[in-house]
């Protein structure tokens, strides 16, 4: 019996022990052999941390002693002799904490998902490659590689992430590694350019170009131009003028194509609604201190880990303090003991989709000036997790990749351009920089995604520029689908980087861009784009105003939920509600416009402004057969604000003739009678993991704001990093982020900030110049050269 009771104990621990080490199949999906995962060994039981110990390593990349030590909040302060030296001790510590998130992110833009998370996501990596992303990652490593001695920057960065990279165990792989069963890469410089692009994809993808030819087909010419105007009357510009003296004169030779068919809508990543960012900076007469004041808080969709990570670089050059993007060196926003500087997004339309006329059934040559032009046939390889190899074939012509063969539409878009300066520089120079014409100089190669890059410095200068590569278009080109039979119709070049707008010290006494408008209708040159109607007009309202203000002042702006949408929107709106419904909008009428966590008006508004706009707009939204634009929230304010009575305003469904009176009142009664909640209950607000693993995202907590109000938080997307500075001879500032320094979700600091981000508190960040003005360091590590 006992033998018996033996064989089967075995047989049980030999079934267990194969089902650990196999791959298994559960609702027609492959998952990776839980086995690796679970060995007490090598599996996630060796991802917890607690005791950190100090640690002296030698790498014959470095050429002198490099300390690094990390604070109480687990930053990390790199001490180096030369700043090659550091930008590898920035690559190493990176890998340190986020390697995992930094391998993921260049495997989004790569389209190399599938290789290690399967056949689901080949649909997406094949959308990513058609998008030409991983040809202009490319692209930009050729042109890098004009600049050897420059490039010894990202060498050495590079070099840093490897040297993290090799000395790797199995067992000290991050967590995600061993549950889907793959290994860390080599890293390259590829890898940083693809991060490059990345960056671009989530900032400078906007297009609608298909969507308004068909709009314009679909309404005709008078009707188009009022549901999607070019320019809101109401906008503040980032740059309101006077612009620099052309020295290129403007484009107006391009054919602009009409359809004479509906084009079907492709299906193509874009960047989340939502995407933005609010920065500015006053200047001495406005400060309470006498000299500037800078804030940031870039807001984008938020991921655990999270999308920024905090650093502090100190060589004998100079002190930085601010944070990264990961995977490319130097500090993108940020501060030293001179300067501090930051980003918003431009906005601007960088991609167009031109018309394809093929001569043949099998696409492989089309018409260019009269001439057939053969087509680049580029055979893209997929290594797809537990299926093998699949094939793809992407066109490419003069204009760019087809991104989808059931189309004819070729897209040119600036990101796939070989760079025409070292713009892998950028964050790198940009972080020494002493005075604002350094600065200027350092970040002048930069070219996408386009920024409003901001600026303050001790010696009492502000100054935005709209900095990136610009294409020169004819007026109108790009709203549309171009016609991409003549070489004459594509972009004539690109505006100089001096004739981009930009201002310094103006007299007003600030800088500021919230993603609205780049500049009034009198900059000579055209561009559209993806702009905010309300944001940047309210930081001109409060930064117009006589006062100074203080830091505190900037943390108040920056956490304010105030919706300047809502109040000139229920400004019609509850007039025209009749005596009935006025009394049931008590709760609308007594609202301050502040997207509170607590307000329950501010739902009530959401709903009842939604359903007014699909009741106006139901032309474009009852539309099942033809893709069409929605109209921008502002456009449906201005109609309403202009016009008591408009074709619009009828709803086509019914008999009746509609007055905007009856869809205010229709729509308020579709909503008012829906339980109240609270606008934190309403959002539900949470911070997702990059792969959507529930288990390593975070829990939902209680917010406000509003997409139009500077706290622009969303459910899952805001201000991802708020900072503020206080230029002087000790610069004072605070900054935050929701998240954590480390990407272990094991750790205690991977989410440990969200609570004291979430109630709108900051970290005070001191400017360390030496090792020991850390007060509570956890640990260090010291680097030695390996002779």
């Amino acid at each position: 019996m006992r033998k018996i009771f033996g064989l089967l104990v075995l047989f049980v621990a030999l079934f267990v022990l194969y089902f650990l080490q196999s791959t298994f199949t559960l609702g027609g999906k492959a998952f990776p052999p839980l086995g690796n995962f679970l060995n007490p060994y090598s599996g996630v039981w060796q991802n917890t941390e607690g005791h950190y110990l100090d640690l002296e390593l030698k790498s014959e990349q470095v050429s002198e002693d490099i300390r690094i030590i990390f604070d109480e909040r687990m930053v990390p302060h790199i001490f180096a002799q030369n700043l090659k030296d550091a930008l590898f001790a920035q690559g190493y510590v990176e890998a340190y904490h986020r390697l995992f998130q930094m391998d993921m992110s260049t495997r989004f833009p790569d389209g190399k998902l599938s290789e290690v998370l399967g056949e689901n996501l080949l649909a997406y990596d094949k959308k990513q490659r058609r998008l030409g992303l991983s040809y202009a990652a490319d692209n930009a490593v050729k042109s890098w590689n004009k600049y050897p001695k420059l490039l010894e920057n990202i060498d050495a960065y590079t070099a840093g992430v490897n040297h993290y990279i090799a000395g790797l165990k199995p067992a000290e792989y991050p967590m995600e590694y061993k549950l889907l069963d793959f290994e860390p890469q080599e890293w390259t410089n590829r890898h940083c350019a693809l991060l490059l692009k990345a960056m671009s994809q989530s900032l400078a993808s906007y297009e609608e170009d298909i969507e308004m030819s068909n709009a314009l087909k679909f309404f005709g010419k008078e009707d188009f131009e009022t549901i999607y105007p070019l320019y809101n009357p109401k906008d503040i510009p980032v740059i309101s003028g006077p612009y620099a003296p052309l020295k290129t004169p403007t484009v107006n030779n391009v054919v602009l194509q009409e359809l004479s068919v509906y084009l079907p809508s492709i299906v193509r990543p874009r960047s989340p609604d939502g995407i933005g960012s609010n920065n500015w900076a006053i200047s001495g007469n406005k400060s309470q201190t006498g000299l500037p004041i800078l804030a940031n808080d870039p807001h984008l969709a938020l991921t655990l880990p999270s999308t920024w990570y905090e650093i502090a670089i100190t060589t004998p050059d100079f002190s930085a303090h601010g944070v990264t993007l990961l995977g490319m060196p130097g500090i993108m926003i940020g501060f030293n003991e001179h300067i501090a500087w930051g980003e918003t997004n431009a906005g601007h339309d960088v991609m167009d989709y031109y018309n394809i006329h093929w001569t043949d059934e099998n696409k492989t040559s089309y018409i260019l000036d009269n001439v057939p032009i053969e087509a680049t046939l580029k055979i893209e390889k997929y290594a797809v997790k537990y299926v093998g190899e699949i094939y793809d074939t992407v066109r490419y012509t003069t204009w760019g990749p087809i991104v989808d063969d059931n189309t004819n539409l070729a897209l040119r878009w600036v990101v796939h351009d070989s760079a025409n300066g070292p713009e892998f520089m950028t964050f790198i120079s940009g972080m020494t920089c002493k005075t604002y014409d350094e600065y200027l100089t350092a970040t002048g190669s930069f070219e996408a995604p386009a920024q409003n890059f901001v600026y303050a410095d001790k010696h009492n200068e502000i100054g935005l520029r709209i900095n990136g590569k610009l294409p020169l278009k004819a007026y109108g080109q790009g709203v549309k689908v171009t016609d991409g039979t003549m070489r004459g119709n594509g972009w004539q070049g690109f505006i100089p980087r001096d004739e981009n707008p930009q201002e310094r010290n103006p007299k007003r006494g600030y800088v500021s861009s919230a993603n609205q408008w780049s500049t009034s209708e009198a900059y000579p040159h055209f561009y559209n784009g993806n702009f905010e109607a309300y944001r940047g007009r309210i930081v001109h309202q409060i930064l117009s105003q006589n006062d100074t203000f203080s830091a505190e002042d900037m943390k108040a702006m920056q956490l304010s939920t105030y919706s300047l949408q809502a109040e000139e929107a229920l400004a019609v709106m509850l007039p025209l509600l009749d005596s009935a419904n006025l009394k049931k909008a008590r709760i609308l009428s007594a609202w301050n416009y502040d997207y509170d966590p607590l307000s329950k008006a501010a739902p009530l508004f959401d709903k009842w402004f939604s359903a007014l706009e699909n009741l106006i707009w139901d032309e474009v939204f009852a539309q099942n057969n033809v893709k069409l634009p929605a109209p921008d929230s502002w456009v449906t304010l201005q109609l309403m604000e202009r016009n008591a009575e408009h074709k619009f305003y009828d709803i086509q469904a019914t008999p009746k003739k509609e007055t905007l009176s009856d869809l205010v009142n229709t729509s308020f009664l579709s909503v008012i009678n829906e339980p109240l909640t609270s606008l934190g209950e309403t959002k539900k607000a949470y911070i997702p993991h990059l792969l959507r693993l529930s288990a390593f995202s975070s829990d939902t907590f209680f917010v406000g704001g509003t997409k139009h109000a500077l706290n622009a938080m969303k459910q899952s997307s805001g201000p991802s990093w708020r900072m503020i500075v206080a230029l002087g001879d000790i610069p004072e500032a605070y900054g935050i982020y929701p998240g954590g320094q480390s990407g272990n979700p094991a750790s205690a600091f991977y989410k440990n900030n969200i609570e004291k981000w979430a109630n709108g508190h900051y970290h005070r960040i001191p400017l360390v110049i030496k090792p020991e003005d850390i007060s509570k360091p956890i640990f260090n590590i010291t680097f030695r050269h390996e002779k």
